[in-house]
């Protein structure tokens, strides 16, 4: 079973990846990206790590490693490397990454965005708060974030921003002037701000789409909890499901791009080593209400509650399968065996990613791009032809085998399906005729998560209710079809009885 393996491979990684940031020493070289002029660089004291910059026409200022002073975990749950340089007179001279592994930096951002976003904290002050999209807002100094990366640039931001107050106290450089040097700690320095959290305001910003998302998940719990009087009414609820699998495309896939990622995994379970924080988790709001929902719904149905109604890109393969249905496309089903031998490729997949992952996330993310999300929901297409055909074969594929990605490739879905395992509840109901002789239900079920048997695969369901609509419906249910001819025979011989009677 994979699954014994995964759970060794996910303890080791915890054990493999050091609990704390090393220390990052700097070099003239390194220091030369923010002083291009830097000739000598000394290193001042260990409280507040810094190097004393100069050149020929005398001190230019410090220069320091954010990863020294304020290592916040990113999105890869690893922190990012800058190197900043701050001028005698307080002023930003320039931000450089030195390392870091940032999937969404690897592929998907071009280094010219990189560029022309660290380029905005040049010119900024040390007493400045600085914030990604606060423009305008009183207190702050706004700069511009990049599309897709929001994670990232607002950690980036908050620890240029900490690492600069801290250096600007260190070292008293005072409101917009010169360092006094008499005491490294002594007054006059700047402040640090005592600044609310980034997260907070983004929910704020966010409140109407994350009150939209929250209304979705409550409908979708009602769904579930009445499930049974809702598929009685085959009519209603296929088209209550369609309509959900459509908002969940176009506004939590395209209008949100909360589409949750096996990076979103291994992110976490490396943080959990390289200081985790709430704040970091919680600048995506709605990814993170999603993973909320899909915490509490995993240990309660099992993961196929999230692959069934809320992953956008499962919900978009669902769609096309229907439409292509509709216009008479037959689909095409595996043989049973070959079908179950294919699941394990999702499952290799996910081993990979997690043993790349001990190494580096930069590694990880590139086989990661099996995921088709990023190009789907964040960059919307607008990418190498390479990874845009990928995505449309996969949808495409779809119109012919159902849900084909998210049966056979699809890490996350691997992923999640370890935690199916705990599952505290079985709400979907079997018969004892279900696979002796009936296959009515297995013929039906579109992810084949069906045994020739009769028992539902909970690792592979996705919850998608359509067996649960046929075990109530006397018109496709063969035990029930046949309760309901022997109830008509009775009804008719006793309505001849009686008209013989009259």
């Amino acid at each position: 079973m994979p699954v014994r393996y995964l759970l060794l491979l996910w303890a080791l990684s915890l054990l493999a990846v050091p609990s704390a940031a090393r220390s990052a020493e700097l070099t003239l070289a390194d220091v030369q990206r923010v002083f291009p002029g830097a000739e000598t660089i000394t290193p001042l004291n260990d409280k507040t790590p810094a190097y004393m910059v100069r050149s020929a026409r005398g001190q230019l200022g410090y220069a320091f490693s954010t990863q020294d002073l304020a290592p916040i975990s990113a999105y890869s749950g690893k922190p990012i490397n800058s190197v900043v340089g701050l001028g005698e007179d307080g002023q930003i001279k320039g931000v450089d990454i030195l390392h870091h592994e940032e999937p969404i930096l690897v592929i998907g951002i071009s280094d010219k965005d990189l560029h022309q976003f660290i380029d905005q904290f040049e010119g900024k002050h040390s007493t400045d708060r600085i914030r990604v999209g606060a423009h305008g807002r009183e207190g702050y100094v706004g700069i511009d974030g990049i599309t897709g990366a929001t994670i990232t640039t607002m950690v980036l931001t908050s620890s240029v921003n900490k690492a600069v107050q801290k250096v600007a106290s260190a070292y008293g450089i005072p409101r917009g002037g010169s360092p006094t040097m008499a005491g490294q700690d002594g007054p006059g320095g700047a402040e640090i701000a005592d600044d609310e959290p980034a997260w907070k305001q983004l929910w704020q910003e966010r409140a109407v789409e994350l009150g939209i998302v929250f209304a979705a998940l409550l409908l979708l719990m009602t769904i579930l909890f009445f499930q049974d009087w809702l598929v009685k009414r085959d009519v209603l609820f296929h088209r209550l499901r369609v309509a959900y699998l459509l908002f969940t495309v176009f506004f939590i896939g395209f209008y949100c791009a909360a589409q949750l990622s096996v990076i979103n995994l291994l992110a976490f379970f490396h943080s959990l080593t390289s200081g985790f924080s709430w704040d970091t988790l919680m600048i995506e709001p709605t990814v993170f209400l999603l993973w909320g929902f899909v915490a509490v719904s995993i240990l309660l149905w099992g993961r196929g509650v999230y692959c069934g109604w809320l992953c956008p890109f499962g919900a978009a393969q669902d769609l096309i399968s229907k439409l292509a249905n509709r216009l008479g496309f037959e689909g095409y089903r595996l043989p049973q065996m070959v079908h179950e031998r294919l699941w394990a490729i999702k499952y290799f997949i996910l081993i990979a990613l997690v043993g790349l992952s001990l190494d580096s996330m930069v590694n990880a993310a590139k086989l990661a791009e099996v995921e088709p999300f990023k190009t789907t929901f964040i960059l919307r297409f607008m990418r190498e032809p390479v990874y845009v055909a990928y995505a449309v074969a996969l949808l495409a594929v779809s119109a012919l085998n159902s849900k084909f990605y998210c049966k056979y490739i699809c890490p996350l879905g691997a992923g999640l399906s370890i935690i199916t395992r705990f599952r505290i509840f079985d709400w979907l109901r079997r018969r004892t005729e279900c696979g002796t002789p009936c296959q009515a239900c297995s013929h039906q079920c579109q992810i084949a998560a069906i045994r020739p048997t009769g028992e539902i695969i909970d690792n592979e369901c996705h919850y998608c209710l359509e067996c649960q609509v046929t075990y109530w419906n006397d018109q496709q249910c063969p035990p029930l079809v046949d309760k309901r001819k022997k109830r008509e025979a009775r009804q008719k011989k006793a309505s001849g009885v009686i008209a013989s009677d009259s």
